[in-house]
């Protein structure tokens, strides 16, 4: 699978509620199929169980198994949807987008919306919920939640929604807050964002955006808004080849010199040296298995 990066979160349904309502009356009801194939590329995506992938911003360029050997590349834009069928694959590729995925898994259904950052996956939210509570609210609508294919996708986001609704009303506007400025935060860390501009986004004071970080983190803006870019940049070191001044631009650092500082307090060595390793590693694997 691509490179994923987690972020386990207590309140992923808040925004699993959003984006399944957002998305509820805006899809496109001509949907691609990822059918069953032995014949998948390295990297891919494929479950034993059936799977939705929704477009929800920006553009992924999804490569699928078409059954019997052969593949496909489209272009897939917000509310685009992808149905993978079991034991089928997809591949997909996005210079910056927004995508969620559902997937039945035995008694439940996942949920996943993940942000795509030059072909980096980076978990937003995940949550499972169980098939029994959707049969409950789908009652009158369909018989019986059986799979992904039992209902139609819109009833089941707005179900989702619904659901995923009723835990927030428990939550404190203040941690609903926190936790949509963090969702913020890990889609623009590459962008020139500061406390100042990520405290205007959210119409509050930067003092106050400092609070929130004391009450509900364990580090503080700057710390975590550097530890999103070193993970980007680590990521663009070993899949892009840039050169270390690039990916500090590309990974939201305006002082190159700063991000090596900071890279090799995290990392315990520079980006040439983590580059260099991971390329030493790559080639002590190809050749032992060569052998």
């Amino acid at each position: 699978m691509p490179n994923t990066t987690n972020q386990p979160d207590t309140y992923s349904y808040l925004v699993l509620s959003e984006i399944a309502g957002r998305l509820d009356g805006k899809l496109n009801t001509d949907c691609h199929r990822a059918l069953p194939c032995n014949d998948m590329p390295l990297l891919a995506w494929c479950t034993p169980e059936e799977r939705v992938e929704i477009v929800v911003e920006g553009a992924v360029d999804m490569m699928f198994s078409y059954g019997g050997g052969e593949r496909g590349v489209v272009r897939m834009k917000p509310g685009d949807v992808l149905r993978v069928e079991a034991h089928g694959w997809n591949l997909p590729y996005a210079d910056e987008a927004n995508t969620l995925s559902i997937c039945c898994r035995g008694e439940k259904l996942g949920l996943s919306y993940n942000h795509w950052q030059d072909g980096r996956c980076i978990s937003l939210a995940k949550w499972a919920m169980p098939l029994t509570s959707l049969n409950a609210l789908l009652l009158g609508l369909t018989s019986e939640v059986r799979g992904l294919g039992d209902v139609k996708l819109d009833v089941l986001l707005r179900t989702i929604s619904r659901k995923l609704s009723a835990h927030a009303s428990d939550v404190s506007k203040q941690k609903q807050l926190f936790h949509q400025i963090l969702t913020y935060m890990r889609c623009h860390f590459h962008e020139s964002i500061c406390r100042e501009s990520v405290a205007d986004h959210f119409c509050i004071s930067s003092s106050y955006l400092s609070h929130l970080f004391q009450q509900h983190s364990d580090i503080g803006f700057n710390e975590y808004i550097n530890r999103e870019r070193f993970a980007h940049a680590r990521h663009l070191l070993i899949e892009k080849g840039l050169r270390v001044k690039q990916v500090a631009l590309e990974s939201g650092f305006v002082d190159a010199d700063y991000f090596c500082r900071l890279f090799k307090r995290l990392a315990g060595m520079t980006p040439t040296q983590y580059r260099q390793q991971y390329i030493s590693q790559q080639q002590s694997f190809i050749h032992e298995f060569s052998n």
